[in-house]
């Protein structure tokens, strides 16, 4: 019963949320954009989600010798490939997440153990999207001269970085302060927290984590620009590196059906602060929606078809 309700507050949302952002726009337009979308710089932006996939598998394999199991590559790329059914054609846009976690400890992975993993690879996932915000910040303040428009960007970069350095910080913090611990949530944090700082050693396999990591980002914003250059909307390159990574991280937030409409909305509103038009915005949103929706198909075919063994976690030899 609980779960209903849900998923019927987030079709109502989903629902509201596209009506907000299709009342912005010439209805008729995008259709006539989507229609004359060239197919080869598809190919492309769906090459390049292939390579998100392969990116995000090599991430799973690092973060997993960290926790002392082993997964081989072909077998991280299905967890990734699946992961995409949970998070794009599923009800929320964190489902990947919350299949990784059920998933590893089904094949033995202790229960612990696989939520510190998909925790882990998050955490760095907002890390290194803070980093490309960062590095896209100048250049989306030299595009933007809406001042509400600079001050959610800047209030999303400040909020994700403060996140980000909080989880830093709190594991040594526990230990100058060990009052911290005595509460059974700031326990599992600091866990988090060591978890992550895990991260920082100057080891191959956490350098192989940040690159692949980072990578995906990059990927989503060439992925981004090739589907515009498909539906000749004109948007520069820099234009999506500046602005789109804070327009997926608030797209992010769970409260709509795969995302859908918090993304539309946020693409429409955002980028239209950089003077393109809602058309277009609205227009790349809704393709880019419709790839990720087809990529989760097939992931979710790929789980019916494939048995648990298909998934199975080794641990390392001593």
């Amino acid at each position: 019963m609980r779960w209903g309700v849900k998923l019927a507050i987030k079709c109502v949302v989903t629902a509201l949320m596209l009506w907000v952002a299709f009342r912005t726009v010439d209805v008729g337009a995008v259709p006539r954009l989507l229609a004359g979308a060239n197919p080869w710089w598809a190919a492309v932006a769906l090459l390049l989600t292939v390579f998100i996939i392969l990116s995000d598998a090599v991430l799973l394999t690092a973060v997993m010798r960290m926790f002392e199991r082993r997964v081989t590559f072909g077998t991280a790329v299905l967890y990734s490939l699946v992961s995409w059914f949970f998070s794009n054609v599923a009800p929320s846009t964190v489902g990947g997440d919350v299949f990784r976690g059920i998933q590893l400890s089904r094949v033995g992975t202790p229960v612990g153990a696989a939520v510190r993993v998909v925790l882990t690879i998050r955490l760095l996932s907002l890390a290194t999207l803070v980093a490309v915000m960062a590095v896209g910040f100048p250049i989306a303040l030299d595009l933007i001269e809406d001042r509400s428009a600079t001050i959610i960007l800047s209030g999303t970069l400040m909020a994700a970085a403060a996140g980000v350095a909080a989880l830093l910080l709190l594991a040594p913090m526990s230990r100058i302060l060990p009052a911290l611990e005595r509460w059974p949530l700031l326990q599992k944090v600091t866990t988090v927290s060591s978890d992550f700082r895990k991260l920082l050693a100057p080891r191959s396999q956490c350098a192989l984590s940040w690159s692949s990591a980072l990578a995906q980002h990059v990927l989503r914003v060439s992925v981004l620009a090739s589907l515009a250059a498909g539906l000749g909307l004109g948007i520069p390159f820099a234009t999506l590196f500046a602005l789109a990574p804070a327009a997926l991280l608030i797209a992010m937030v769970p409260i709509s059906f795969g995302g859908w409409g918090v993304r539309e909305v946020t693409f429409v509103y955002i980028l239209g602060a950089a003077d393109v038009s809602a058309e277009a915005a609205l227009s790349l949103s809704v393709v880019f929606g419709l790839l990720r929706a087809l990529v989760g198909a097939l992931g979710g075919l790929t789980w019916v078809l494939l048995e648990d063994g298909h998934f199975r976690v080794d641990v390392p030899p001593a």
